[in-house]
């Protein structure tokens, strides 16, 4: 009896033995030569390149040119400084904001951020930053160059699939992107909404003695100092001279995105938490207290004692939400959340008085009630612009957005008028 069981058992084993062989043939030979060829088409960015000659030289004031890509916004004395994403500042006289006339445009490569006070203009060209002189509108001129300041990250690179860096090939001012396909043998993996076809198929003024930036702003100026953030540093320059001096550069954390000063104290937004840093030592800024939050894009502006953050998703915080959070900031040891709004996909915002301006992107710009911190109610939603950031300052609001900028008169909540408009202008030849 024992023997029968044990043979019957030695049959089960090889037979399952040789079932488990014959599903695994299909798979074993997968990897030869039978594989379904495919060809797929995707965005990829491509790195531009100029020499560090060339990158140096091109830094000089032109003509007015057309807006194409309106990046980070900054207002000072009548004049509205709009940065040219990667390629400059324009000078637009906003002295009349119904009419805003055009100056001249700095070329500035690799630009993102910019700040102004007093005679002169800062801005960040790659790793470096420009002074620039601003005594004679007409004729704005570099005073001071301070190199390698900003560190460079994979968080400075696109967003999406993108071409290796090659610096032999020179400094990295843009990137564009250009269409690639690329065959491959069974599955293309790695490129996920980029994919084109398959197998060939188709803010409030902050308190300072500077000017007024929008609530995505990487500088800051309070008194005679300059804050600036990269993705993971604090940096403070003494700018009390022309030549500015750099005081400190304290590390903060991942993803640092935005910057806005109130009173003694820095407000510092992440993709991960909000820091709040005490300048009243300015060069040498202090952690008070770090509030976390979901993994999100992060820009905060602060009247009083609140702090109004918006929490939106993107290509680089998706695991994120879209919601308006308040924050009671009167112990900026301990920050208090005492409200969370929903929101639709919020970016910049802008506060003066019991008004909060809410920039929701493709879907147009929130007016909400803040009287009332503890219980903040939407006075409107104008849906026919696309709003990125704002400024709200004297009863003109300065939107930027996809289609250019917009400015309107919100002395009357219930009745905003559109004051004029300057349009994004693309080349006859894109």
């Amino acid at each position: 009896m024992n023997n029968f069981r044990s043979s019957i058992s030695g049959w089960i084993s090889a037979y399952s033995y040789v079932l488990c062989f014959a599903i695994l043939i299909p798979f074993l030979f997968s990897g030869c030569g039978d594989q379904r060829v495919q060809t797929i088409t995707y965005l990829e960015y491509q790195p531009v390149y100029m020499s560090e000659q060339e990158f140096k030289s091109a830094v000089q004031m032109e003509e007015p040119r057309a807006l194409k890509e309106p990046g980070k916004i900054y207002f000072y004395n009548d004049y509205l400084f709009v940065n040219e994403v990667n390629e400059g500042v324009h000078i637009i006289d906003n002295s009349d904001p119904a009419s805003p006339s055009r100056v001249g445009f700095v070329n500035i490569p690799a630009n993102k951020d910019i700040a102004v006070k007093g005679d002169y203009l800062y801005a960040d060209s790659q790793s470096d930053l420009l002074v620039f002189d601003l005594s004679n509108m007409q004729d704005v001129q570099l005073v001071s160059r301070k190199e390698d300041v900003f560190k460079l990250t994979a968080d400075d690179y696109p967003e999406g699939p993108h071409q290796q860096v090659d610096p032999s090939q020179g400094i990295v001012v843009d990137w564009k992107k250009v269409e690639v396909q690329e065959t491959c043998s069974g599955g293309c993996y790695g490129y996920g909404d980029h994919i084109l076809m398959a197998d060939g198929s188709g803010a409030s003024a902050p308190e300072s003695p500077g000017g007024t930036g929008g609530s995505l702003a990487r500088f800051a100026i309070t008194g005679d100092y300059l804050y600036a953030v990269d993705s993971h540093n604090l940096i403070t320059f003494d700018i009390s001279a022309p030549e500015p001096m750099q005081a400190s550069e304290k590390e903060v954390g991942w993803a640092i995105e935005t910057i806005f000063p109130h009173k003694s104290n820095l407000f510092i937004g992440s993709q991960q938490a909000m820091y709040i840093y005490d300048v009243s030592t300015p060069e040498a800024p202090i952690q008070l207290s770090r509030y976390p939050h979901f993994t999100a894009c992060d820009p905060v502006v602060v009247k009083g004692d609140f702090a109004y953050v918006t929490l939106r998703t993107g290509n680089t915080c998706a695991r994120g939400v879209n919601r308006l959070d308040v924050l009671n900031v009167e112990d900026p040891k301990n920050p208090q959340k005492v409200g969370f709004y929903e929101m639709i996909n919020p970016h910049g915002l802008g506060v003066d008085d019991s008004v909060l301006f809410v920039s929701e992107g493709e879907e147009g710009l929130k007016i909400m009630d803040v009287s009332d911190p503890y219980n903040v109610e939407q006075q409107r939603h104008i849906t026919d612009i696309k709003a990125r950031d704002v400024i709200p300052l004297n009863d003109v609001l300065i939107v930027t957005g996809k289609d250019g900028i917009l400015q309107y008169d919100y002395s009357d909540i219930e009745n905003v008028e559109l004051l004029s408009t300057i349009p994004v202008e693309q080349d006859a030849s894109e």
